[in-house]
């Protein structure tokens, strides 16, 4: 069986093209085994890497240059589904757009005669950070540092373009070890990521009021289904070194939802208060405690200045070459690349209505959208404007004070 894209009237298998629209059909049928085929007349398939929800994943050889690349194929019977052509569309668009060493490069994408819908990529040999993790639990501080650095770096040039990931999370940082026994970071799968600008400002993807992303790594507006900027990013940044450091997250709860609901009503645990047996640099706690602010406004206003901060309380120098800006920093404001100040009275708000929402949203279902092609998703998905503002956050704030400002007597965030 095939279908249209654009109609999505289905036809025989003999059928190439909608008589409707001119449109090639596509198969609906499950995706077979690519390998030893050759995909757009130039990637040789050699062998099969992984398969999620989305689709599989190829080893590959370019059939001239004889490069390496690793070839994300969407499933067959997914091609109908506009917001996941879409999905896999922004995936290629986005991560092609930035180029640095700690981001994935993406060669290729496009479409064979046949509907069969590709993305040709780096081949990255390592694993994800998950994996180290969950084999070695809490990092060293100099490994965890390293490893942060480098992929803040990898979120600030995207963040620089106006691209906001919005699925930070360790599955999505892949190490290679490099000759130096040293390790390289590569951020992946910029398959939700949100650009605004251009002729891309407008365009949505997702649909209205539908969070995407990985519950256990949103930050808390992520939560809400608020607009988003690179601070959002910043938050789950936060939360991956915090997990780098402890081997757990700073909001314990018995499940999903109930981390969802602390992270907007509690304080994340203290470094010494989740591991008193271990010892940290003086200074950490409140980098971490800034990062972890509820609100934007009161966060690190820009990636750099919170690898900056890391890096002068860690000892460490910078893993790349993102600089602190001291004066003003660019954020990705993401409303309609409408240049604004985003007042901290708007940041503010009620936490009754935000909590109820968040239950909401988890009883009725569709709560999040991982990268499995738009399924329903439980913790462990299947996959893989621009306004100025100044750097109102930048220096690390009391614990308490924070904490005063956040349970103030109007109820606000």
């Amino acid at each position: 069986m095939k279908i249209c894209p654009v109609c999505s009237t289905e036809y025989a298998d003999d059928v190439k093209f909608c008589p409707n629209d001119g449109q090639t059909l596509r198969s609906t049928a499950p995706a077979s085994d690519l390998v030893g085929q050759v995909v757009a007349d130039r990637y040789h398939v050699v062998k099969k890497l992984g398969e999620g929800g989305m689709g599989q994943v190829y080893l590959a050889e370019h059939v001239k240059m004889g490069r390496r690349s690793a070839i994300k194929v969407m499933n067959p019977s997914m091609v109908h589904d506009p917001d996941a052509v879409a999905r896999f569309n922004r995936e290629a668009s986005n991560a092609s757009r930035i180029t640095h060493p700690n981001v994935c490069a993406v060669y290729d994408f496009g479409e064979t005669p046949d509907g069969l819908i590709y993305l040709a990529m780096e081949f990255i040999e390592g694993e994800p950070l998950t994996d180290l993790l969950e084999r070695e639990g809490a990092l060293p501080v100099p490994r965890a540092t390293a490893i942060f650095l480098q992929t803040a770096d990898a979120l600030q040039a995207a963040h620089d373009l106006g691209i906001v990931h919005r699925d930070l999370k360790p599955d999505n940082i892949m190490l290679s070890r490099r000759k130096d026994g040293g390790e390289t970071v590569k951020v992946v799968d910029f398959g939700i990521a949100k650009a605004v600008g251009g002729d891309q400002a407008g365009q949505k993807v997702t649909k209205t009021g539908l969070v995407v992303g990985t519950p256990e790594f949103m930050s808390p507006e992520q939560l809400s289904g608020d607009t988003l900027d690179g601070r959002s990013d910043l938050y789950s940044l936060a939360l991956v070194f915090y997990r780098m450091l402890i081997g757990k997250l700073p909001f314990e709860a018995t499940s999903v939802q109930e981390t969802m609901i602390k992270r907007l009503t509690d304080e994340p645990t203290t470094l010494a208060e989740a591991r008193p047996d271990l010892s940290f640099p003086a200074g950490l706690q409140p980098v971490l405690d800034t990062a972890l602010a509820r609100t934007p406004m009161e966060r690190y206003q820009s990636v750099a200045k919170f690898a900056a901060d890391i890096t002068a309380v860690t000892g460490r120098p910078t893993a790349g070459a993102v600089p602190a800006t001291q004066e003003k920093t660019q954020l990705l404001d993401m409303t309609a690349g409408a240049t604004q100040r985003i007042s901290a009275k708007k940041a503010k708000r009620s936490l009754i209505p935000i909590v109820a929402g968040v239950v909401v949203v988890l009883a009725g279902g569709g709560a999040w959208v991982a990268l499995n092609g738009g399924s329903k998703a439980g913790p462990n998905p299947a996959d893989s404007s621009r306004a100025v503002a100044h750097d109102t956050a930048s220096k690390p704030g009391n614990r308490k004070e924070r904490g005063d400002r956040t349970h103030s007597s109007d109820g606000g965030l």
